[in-house]
């Protein structure tokens, strides 16, 4: 079937945040593996496995259409060093993504694609209900704990 090349784009501009989401959330799983912070691997760890099911579920809707996704496009990540700067990137990058989200499903409603405004509006959910909702939760308990007494819950 041939897609909308309006949502095309959104959805590659949609593709590239998500891989950005993989390269970051591994190295942030395996960065805190590597601490002994046990319980922010595991998490971040299961943030990366629903943002490769995200990324399958973005390629298929593009092949569906007819696309070409560019695999090799990716938004910029920086790389932290700290706990709290891990939790603050991660966060940006899952707001990041929301805006992507958002403005993906007006165009798709603009373009009477509703199928994928749909499955976006999955998405969105997903990711503003389990992703950025643990993460501002994480950086508030920093906060009012303290980070050595946060990072002693973590292990």
């Amino acid at each position: 079937m041939k897609g909308n090349q309006r949502v095309l784009a959104q959805l590659q501009g949609l593709l590239n945040c998500e891989l950005a989401a993989m390269d970051q959330f591994l190295l942030h799983a395996r960065m805190f593996e590597d601490w002994g912070y046990t319980r922010l691997a595991l998490h971040t760890g299961a943030a990366l496995q629903d943002a490769r099911r995200q990324t399958d579920l973005l390629l298929r809707r593009m092949l569906f259409f007819g696309g070409a996704p560019d695999l090799l496009q990716r938004e910029a990540t920086t790389t932290a060093t700290a706990v709290r700067e891990i939790l603050r990137r991660d966060v940006e990058l899952q707001y990041r993504l929301v805006e992507h989200l958002r403005e993906a499903m007006a165009c798709c409603v603009e373009e009477h694609d509703f199928q994928t405004q749909a499955m976006l509006a999955d998405m969105l959910c997903e990711c503003e209900e389990t992703h950025v909702n643990w993460l501002e939760q994480q950086l508030a308990q920093v906060e009012a704990m303290g980070l050595e007494n946060y990072l002693a819950v973590q292990l």
